[in-house]
């Protein structure tokens, strides 16, 4: 019942009174399922899985709602999984035009369920730094850990590879407000060469990054944003939220600091 309780209070954190209650009351009685009336939006998690703990940690600690100095506009979410982050950024920024990337075809089956309607673009892909094809692997036999293994063009492979470039590129967007990053180890190639050209215009990254999996992965990724002047703003569940200079600029000066 505690448990119930803080995440009661993380809902009224966000959401309206009525929002609230229905989806306390919702998860208790259906169990596998989050009904939002105002939104007119459900959120649908598969029994047997980590989708429960997946949405308890985002909700409850609200692990992605840190202070910002504006309204984003542009969100990418990359390794989205079934949604949830998703869905919570729309649920707090509602003007937001919100890319998800995923890999496993059962999550995107179900993220697509959960992303209907609203400003979601959803791409089958695995973000990647350059054009590659992959087969999606599944070592510890979990629904929210697929990792990729890079194979020719001419074997069989499970997804291609899209680039920050190219989803910037395709939805006409100069900036990205926030980049929110859980791709299990593949954030090391990513930060390792060509980010040069996408990193700039990213205000507010959000990356887990997978040492345990991959060695020196969080060093490849602090010393991207420390050659770009990103700031570690906090940590929070595992994942690092670094800001660009000219956020920190803003954000210190809305509270005057």
């Amino acid at each position: 019942m505690l448990d119930q309780l803080v995440l009661l209070k993380a809902f009224f954190q966000n959401f309206s009174t009525y929002n609230s209650w229905s989806m306390l009351l919702s998860l208790l009685f259906y169990k596998n399922r989050v009904n939002i009336p105002s939104r007119k939006r459900t959120i649908h998690l598969r029994p047997g899985t980590r989708d429960h703990e997946t949405f308890y940690e985002i909700f409850k600690t609200n692990m992605y709602g840190g202070a910002l100095p504006f309204q984003p506009k542009v969100i990418i979410d990359a390794g989205a999984n079934i949604g949830i982050a998703s869905v919570y950024f729309k649920l707090r920024y509602r003007e937001a035009k919100i890319a998800a990337i995923e890999i496993e075809k059962e999550n995107i089956a179900m993220m697509r369920k959960n992303l209907l309607g609203d400003d979601f673009i959803i791409y089958e892909n695995a973000l990647f730094s350059k054009k590659a094809f992959f087969k999606v692997e599944n070592p510890f036999n979990a629904s929210n850990s697929f990792v990729i293994k890079e194979v020719g063009a001419e074997e069989k492979y499970d997804i291609e590879s899209v680039t920050i470039d190219e989803v910037m590129k395709l939805n006409n967007w100069d900036q990205v407000d926030i980049l929110k990053i859980d791709i299990e180890g593949a954030e090391k190639v990513l930060f390792e060469s060509d980010y040069q050209r996408w990193l700039p215009k990213v205000k507010v990254l959000m990356i887990e990054t997978h040492d345990r999996m991959f060695p020196d992965c969080s060093y490849t990724v602090m010393k991207a944003m420390k050659e770009f002047g990103f700031i570690l703003f906090t940590t929070t569940e595992g994942t690092l939220i670094y800001y660009s200079p000219e956020t920190l600029q803003q954000l210190n000066k809305l509270q005057g600091k």
